[in-house]
């Protein structure tokens, strides 16, 4: 027969037990929940435009590129804020293939092909990434918008997009000079020598000429716009399609470029580089 004492304190020594356990339990199931709530994914991007000539139906079409709060840009090196995605090499995606095949097409031209990784959060609005691509003319790209994913019960991706033809502004610097009272107004001999002993000073034929070769201004027209959102599978590919320009693109889970540690005794999750996977 055990003596009470002992009965007692084997007692305490199983509740005590099970209280750890059912402690150790719920912080797993944090832990667990915490992973859960945020799923990685390895996105993949081919942008391309149609080299073919393509006439808009509506010409009333503007740019109207919002610049949100917060956005994702894509670097070559290692990322050094929150809102930096880091490229993934080409060879290593799923889209390398076609971006071979377009690439030597010449009805087509390749204006961006691009992989990385980027956490998503069921239920949240996504945080758009920033689209810069073809050439430049002045503030503006040739292609240029958002790309958004999301994930609700499935995945989602929203394309906002204008794509425009520019050409050089020449009234612009035109207009400028004519406007001009005629006393401040420089002739154009003033303006293209500067050896000229007109009264216009030297610094101001300078700021002229220095003006009318650093900045251009561009108009854009024939603007084409792509809004469109798209249900997406998990690691299929998906084309959205427009006559000027077209995208290729695919998604599928991923490790996260870093591990979860355990719960620091501040019951705080810690994050630790692990590098590229």
């Amino acid at each position: 027969m055990i003596p009470r004492p002992a009965i007692t304190s084997i007692a305490a020594f199983i509740a005590l037990t099970l209280s750890a356990q059912s402690l150790f339990a719920a912080d797993a199931n944090i832990n667990a929940s915490e992973q859960e709530a945020v799923t990685w994914y390895q996105v993949e991007v081919l942008l391309f435009k149609n080299n073919k000539e393509y006439k808009q139906d509506k010409n009333d079409i503007t740019l109207n590129i919002s610049s949100p709060d917060e956005q994702y840009v894509l670097v070559k090196g290692e990322p050094m804020v929150a809102n930096q995605l880091k490229r993934l090499p080409n060879d290593s995606l799923t889209l390398n293939k076609s971006f071979r095949a377009i690439t030597r097409s010449n009805d087509f031209e390749v204006l961006e092909f691009a992989g990385w990784k980027q956490p998503l959060i069921k239920g949240q609005t996504g945080t758009p990434l920033t689209i810069k691509v073809g050439e430049k003319f002045g503030e503006h790209y040739e292609l240029e918008g958002q790309l958004t994913f999301r994930k609700k019960r499935y995945l989602h991706i929203k394309a906002d997009l204008y794509m425009a033809n520019y050409e050089e502004d020449m009234s612009s610097n035109l207009q400028e000079w004519l406007l001009e009272d005629e006393f401040n107004a420089p002739s154009f001999t003033s303006v293209t020598n500067t050896t000229s002993n007109l009264p216009d000073t030297r610094e101001r034929q300078e700021s002229i000429i220095n003006s009318e070769e650093n900045v251009t201004n561009y108009i854009a027209s024939d603007i084409a716009h792509m809004y469109e959102s798209r249900r997406m599978r998990s690691g299929e590919i998906h084309f959205l399609d427009h006559p000027k320009f077209g995208i290729l693109v695919t998604i599928e889970p991923t490790d996260p470029p870093f591990v979860y540690n355990e719960r620091s005794e501040s019951s705080n999750p810690d994050f630790s580089p692990a590098g590229e996977h």
